[in-house]
C-alpha cells in the first residue's frame, strides 16, 4: 500500500487548495489525513489562510474627486471668456483697418501732389498693419499656444506707438479721436496676455515633489509599509 510522509502530503494539500494536480494521489492523500491529526490541522490552517488572503478588504485610497473637478473644471469659463473677448478685438482691429483701405482706395489721387501720394501710401501701411494686428490676435484667440510668439512684437508696438501720441499730443499734431482709436490695440494686448498666462497655467507639469498619489506607489496609512514596500523602523 503507497505512502506518504507529512512534507509531501502539505505540498498536495497546498496544491489542491491552489486548484493544482497534488503531486499525491487523492486516495493516498485522504488516507493520510484521516490518521494524521497534523496534517488535518495543518490543512485547516492553509485553508484559513487562503480565505483570507482571498477577502482582504482593498486598501483604503483618498477621495480625489473634488481636487481633480477643481484643476479640470473650474478654469474653463474665465479661459474660455479671456479668448471669446480677444477674438472679438480681433475682428474689430481687422474691420478698422480693412474699412481704412476701402476708403482710401477710393479717394481720387490724380490731382494730389508727391507730398500727398506718400500720405496715402503712409495711411496705406499703417491700415495693413492693423488688418495683421487683428489676424494674429485672431490666431492667438483660436490657439493660445501661439500667444507667446505675438506678445514681445505687440507690446513693443503699444509702447512706441504710446511714446508717439504723447508726443503728438503735447504738440498738437493729433487729434484725440485718433488717439482713442488705438484703444482696440492696447486692449488686444492686455487680452493677448490674459490669454497666454492661462495657457501657461494649464499646461504648466505640477512642482517637483507634488503629484496626486497613487495607490501602491505610497505607503497607506496604518499599513506601517513605506512607498518601496519595506516595513518602516
Amino acid at each position: 500500500m503507497e505512502s506518504v510522509n507529512c512534507s509531501e502530503a502539505h505540498e498536495s494539500i497546498s496544491a489542491r487548495i491552489d486548484g493544482e494536480r497534488p503531486s499525491v494521489p487523492d486516495e493516498v492523500l485522504d488516507r493520510h489525513l484521516a490518521g494524521c491529526p497534523a496534517c488535518q490541522a495543518w490543512q485547516e490552517q492553509a485553508i484559513a489562510l487562503r480565505r483570507a488572503t482571498m477577502l482582504r478588504e482593498a486598501p483604503r485610497v483618498p477621495d480625489l474627486t473634488a481636487r481633480i473637478l477643481a484643476e479640470v473644471t473650474a478654469p474653463c469659463t474665465p479661459r474660455r471668456g479671456a479668448r471669446l473677448a480677444l477674438g472679438l478685438v480681433a475682428l474689430a482691429q481687422s474691420v478698422l483697418g480693412l474699412a481704412a483701405l476701402a476708403g482710401l482706395q477710393f479717394e481720387p489721387m490724380d490731382h494730389m501732389s508727391h507730398g500727398g501720394l506718400a500720405a496715402v501710401h503712409l495711411s496705406n501701411e499703417s491700415a495693413a498693419w492693423n488688418v495683421a494686428v487683428g489676424i494674429g490676435l485672431l490666431w492667438a484667440a483660436m490657439r493660445p499656444a501661439k500667444a507667446a510668439g505675438l506678445l514681445p512684437a505687440l507690446t513693443g508696438f503699444v509702447v512706441v506707438l504710446g511714446v508717439i501720441c504723447g508726443i503728438d499730443l503735447l504738440a498738437g499734431q493729433v487729434a484725440m479721436d485718433r488717439v482713442t482709436s488705438h484703444g482696440l490695440v492696447v486692449v488686444g494686448l492686455v487680452l493677448l496676455f490674459v490669454v497666454h498666462r492661462q495657457h501657461t497655467r494649464l499646461t504648466a507639469p505640477p512642482p517637483a515633489g507634488q503629484h496626486l498619489p497613487v495607490p501602491g506607489e505610497t505607503g497607506m496609512p496604518g499599513s506601517g509599509m513605506s512607498a518601496t514596500g519595506h516595513h518602516a523602523a
